[in-house]
């Protein structure tokens, strides 16, 4: 038996182990990578061995190479910031709990704003129907007649989305402020499709409420915290 003949014949023997090997990992990305290499070997194997070319087996093979590559490129295109834009990559430093593609399905349903003069965000005592975030511009909160500002890069109504409760805080920002906000309802929809994005907005907003626990307590008056 010649050498070529030695290597055609091993050619499915390779391509089994490969598929064997993909098992043991736990990323989706190289398990799939490992499948798709043994999956090219078999469909060479049962094309160029066999005295016929096997059409089934090849045909097989091609149809496992096309499911297989997709996936991939999928998995690739949830790790990387394809797709959007500059604001958007901007913001993204900020949201360091999301996978890029957890992000990108983010920010989907967002809509950014220019304040072109002073617009309300959330009222006291009433039911709050979006959760915002203030990129640049001044934050005027005011709670039990106590008013102060806060800077931006922060969440407005995020415990009344933790917690379902009516706005805690009367906040506003100033003229030329910018913030992205996202609908209550489509937000709610959103994460019960996706639990991940659920988990992990629920731990950036945890933190940003922690953030304005550690700033506000030592010189705030009692109660003023505004949390909305």
């Amino acid at each position: 038996m010649s050498t070529l003949e030695i290597v055609a014949n091993s050619l499915v023997h390779v391509a089994a182990l490969l598929s064997v090997a993909a098992m043991f990992f736990k990323s989706q990305l190289l398990l799939r990578v490992f499948l798709l290499a043994g999956t090219v070997l078999n469909a060479v194997y049962f094309f160029a061995v066999p005295p016929e070319v096997l059409w089934g087996p090849v045909f097989w093979s091609v149809v496992m190479f096309g499911v297989n590559g997709v996936m991939i490129a999928l998995l690739l295109l949830d790790r990387s910031v394809f797709g959007l834009n500059a604001d958007e990559i901007e913001l993204y430093r900020s949201f360091s709990f999301f996978s890029p593609g957890e992000y990108r399905r983010l920010m989907r349903i967002a809509r950014w704003h220019t304040a072109e003069a002073t617009e309300l965000l959330t009222w006291r005592n009433a039911p709050v129907t979006q959760l915002s975030y203030v990129i640049s511009g001044e934050i005027s909160i005011s709670k039990d007649g106590v008013r102060f500002t806060v800077p931006a890069g922060t969440f407005i109504g995020e415990v009344a989305l933790l917690r379902g409760t009516l706005a805690s805080a009367t906040v506003t920002v100033a003229p030329g402020a910018r913030y992205v906000s996202w609908d209550r309802e489509a937000l709610s929809a959103l994460m019960a499709r996706r639990p991940a994005i659920g988990i992990a907005l629920g731990a950036l907003l945890n933190a940003d409420l922690a953030g304005k626990v550690a700033a506000e307590a030592p010189r705030r008056a009692p109660g003023a915290l505004a949390l909305a």
